[in-house]
This record gives structure tokens, sequence and C-alpha cells, in this order.
């Protein structure tokens, strides 16, 4: 899918409640829901891993008049059940969903591969609760592309101050069509997004220091050296709005599994 940066999952990204929020705040991502809403048309029983910011929980569950997500944040389960629509919210992880075989013919999985505690297993999970009888079966997948900014950014600046191996979602993209291909699925498509933060700021030293503080919190809050991180993605930003003055992009890959 990628080149390959990464031959073994680096572990966990860490997410704080202060920093997620911030996020969401600041994000615009119509084109990934008009997707995965047309990509769920034709299905009728879907699971949502990991709500995140809801957006994408509640299109799905106006479309098809209900979506049951697994979101082990207390904070985020309380933020999905504000978007509204009928969604049956229940604690959970990746790693052990608590759903009979077969239970969904879609699955939603997106941009949670890098929180996870065990990568393959989370994904043997999420294929085994896939009704592969249904005609339109599906796992559906988002991940960063290989021109992700924002990963890019925070890869060039903060990854190196934490010690980190850099974030390589094509990778785990690439993991999980193999586990998938393993599972039960055969046919993979694959489609590009445009999402990205929105840094309105007129003030470019204003602007600077928000995007600063949203992108080094959104991994990084509650690291010991997240003050070095801010001092340090500044300059990458200045850069960067040089070109693209009032946006960092969030470019993703759309990944779509059928049996």
């Amino acid at each position: 899918m990628t080149d390959l940066l990464s031959t073994e999952y680096r572990g966990p990204h860490a997410l704080s409640s202060r920093g997620w929020l911030d996020f969401a705040a600041r994000l615009e991502r119509r084109e990934e829901i008009a997707l995965v809403r047309s990509l769920t048309s034709g299905n009728s029983r879907a699971l949502d891993v990991g709500g995140g910011t809801g957006e994408l929980t509640r299109a799905v569950a106006v479309q098809l008049g209900g979506c049951t997500a697994v979101e082990p944040h207390t904070d985020r389960a309380t933020r999905l059940r504000e978007t509204g629509g009928d969604i049956e919210i229940l604690p959970g992880s990746a790693e052990d969903l608590p759903f009979d075989d077969g239970t969904f013919d879609v699955v939603l999985a997106n941009w949670i591969l890098p929180y996870v505690t065990d990568l393959e297993r989370s994904l043997r999970e999420i294929a085994r609760v896939v009704d592969l009888s249904h005609p339109d079966a599906k796992v559906v997948f988002i991940g960063g592309a290989p021109d992700n900014e924002l990963v890019a950014l925070l890869n060039e600046t903060c990854v190196p101050i934490a010690g980190e191996p850099p974030d390589d979602q094509g990778y785990l993209l690439a993991v999980a069509a193999e586990v998938l291909a393993g599972n039960g699925f055969s046919r993979f498509e694959r489609y590009r997004t445009e999402a990205a933060l929105h840094f309105p700021e007129a003030d470019l030293e204003q602007r600077v220091q928000a995007a600063a503080r949203t992108l080094v919190n959104f991994w990084y809050e509650e690291h010991p050296a997240a003050a070095e991180m801010l001092v340090a993605v500044e300059p990458a930003l200045r850069r960067h709005f040089a070109r693209r003055p009032h946006a960092v992009g969030d470019q993703g890959v759309v990944l779509v599994a059928r049996p």
C-alpha cells in the first residue's frame, strides 16, 4: 500500500481528554462522512469500533436507523450520546468486542489502529463479528495517507523528542489487509479522503501557537517533554503555514475489505 517504514507495531499512542477535545473541535471531515455513508448504504447492522468525535457514528445511525458503538473512554462515550441519533454505546475495546460471531454486516474502524494495545488481536476481533454471509458485508478502515500533514509534522518534531519510532499508518493498514485476508476477506478497495484541522486566527503567531498546542496535546499533552515539543513544532508550523495558511491536513486512506 505504501513503502513501509515499520516492521512491527510501535504500540498505542496516548490520547488525553483535553487534547482530544481541542483536536475534534478544529477537525472538518465532510468528505470522510460522505464516503462512509455511501459505503454503508446497503447495510443494516453497523458497528463503529471507537466512536471518536461521533460524526461518523451519527451519520451512519441516521442513514441506517441505528448504529452500535464500542467506546472504551467514558468521556468520549458521553460525547457520543450528545451527538443524537439512535446509537447504542457499549463499553469495550477492539481487542475484546462484546458480541457474538457474525453480529454485524458492516464494521467501521476509523482512525483507531494507532491506539489499540494489540493490533492483530483487534483485527481478528473485527473480522470475527462480521456476518460474512451478508451480500454487502464489509469492514471499513480509515488511516493516515502517506502525505498526511498532521502525522508528518508530529514525526518531524515531536516523535524524536519522545524517543519513539515514527508513526507509520501505511504499515497499520497493510497489516489490517493481511490479517483480514486470513479471516475470510478476499476483496479490497482503497480510496483517498481529505480532512483538515482549521486555524482561522488572523495573526500568524497566534495561529502557530494554537496549532502547536493542538498538535502536541493530541498525542503528548501529558508527556514530560511536552513543553520542549511545543517549542520544536513552531518553526515547522511557520513553514507549513507559509504554503497552507489556515489548515493542517489530516489526509486519509480508506481501506474497504469484503468477503
